[in-house]
């Protein structure tokens, strides 16, 4: 983490960030379009990840070899399933849906996929940092986290959505939600050593969502470390989720200011 060839990639990624942003706020095509664009990639992203990570292994008493793909690499993590959401938005009919669900990408697109680029989660768990310009998972990894910043940010400027206190309220509660669901899913994929018919011991675990282990590494030696770090990783989402509504709320609210002097005016 944070070696040369990963600062590399953070500079490459602001580059392609602040280059694709200002042409579309320039260009200002529909979302509409851009969701488009966008489902296109998602499916790219996807096959280079699969085809990328999967290894062949033996079955016990079999003969040949078998593809596996590592667990870890399910769409189970916020970047993955946002993969579901630009699909969802794109092709529903449904603008009540659509819309709140627009809302909840702006926040989780914009930050999470920038965490994502900050501490990525693919070193060292599916390559050596070494091998971040010749495995085709890196450059999956770090264009795809990159789109989703630029679709983040790009989602209140197109102007086709409105950021209210209630939109704002939707997308934390439907975090916290899929947060806390994502407890029973590192449960489930997570393989307990028995002792006595207790588990004793984990030898393997998932951390979708980062809710079961520190994204940097800092160990979590009983439970009352785990629960303080879920409460700070719940606080600083609402956190970062409000501070990037506000600049559009405000907006919001002094234009309808300005109209109601101007209805006085009148």
């Amino acid at each position: 983490m944070f070696a040369r060839n990963h600062l590399l990639w953070i500079g490459i990624c602001l580059l392609l960030i602040v280059c694709a942003f200002a042409w579309l706020k320039k260009r200002k095509p529909p979302l509409r379009a851009v969701l488009s664009v966008y489902c296109v990639l998602a499916v790219l992203s996807e096959f280079i990840k699969v085809f990328s990570s999967i290894r062949m292994l033996p079955v016990a008493g079999e003969s040949g070899l078998y593809p596996y793909l590592d667990i870890g690499h399910l769409p189970l993590h916020l970047c993955s399933m946002q993969v579901l959401l630009i699909f969802l938005v794109r092709f529903t009919g449904n603008n009540k849906l659509r819309d709140t669900i627009l809302a909840f990408m702006y926040p989780t697109c914009a930050a999470g996929a920038f965490f994502a680029v900050l501490l990525p989660s693919i070193f060292p768990s599916s390559m050596d940092v070494s091998e971040a310009f010749v495995h085709p998972l890196a450059y999956q990894y770090f264009l795809w986290h990159s789109g989703l910043i630029i679709l983040g940010f790009y989602i209140p400027v197109s102007g086709e959505i409105s950021l209210t206190p209630r939109r704002l309220l939707q997308s934390i509660l439907l975090l916290s939600g899929m947060g806390f669901g994502s407890l029973y899913i590192n449960m489930i994929f997570s393989r307990p050593v028995y002792d006595g018919g207790h588990a004793v011991s984990l030898e393997y675990v998932t951390n979708f969502f980062f809710t079961a282990q520190t994204p940097i590494g800092i160990p979590l030696l009983e439970k009352g470390h785990w629960i303080l770090y879920y409460l700070i990783l719940q606080f600083l989402a609402i956190l970062l989720m409000t501070l990037l509504y506000l600049p559009f709320m405000k907006k919001r609210a002094g234009t309808k200011t300005g109209e109601g002097k101007n209805l006085e005016k009148a």
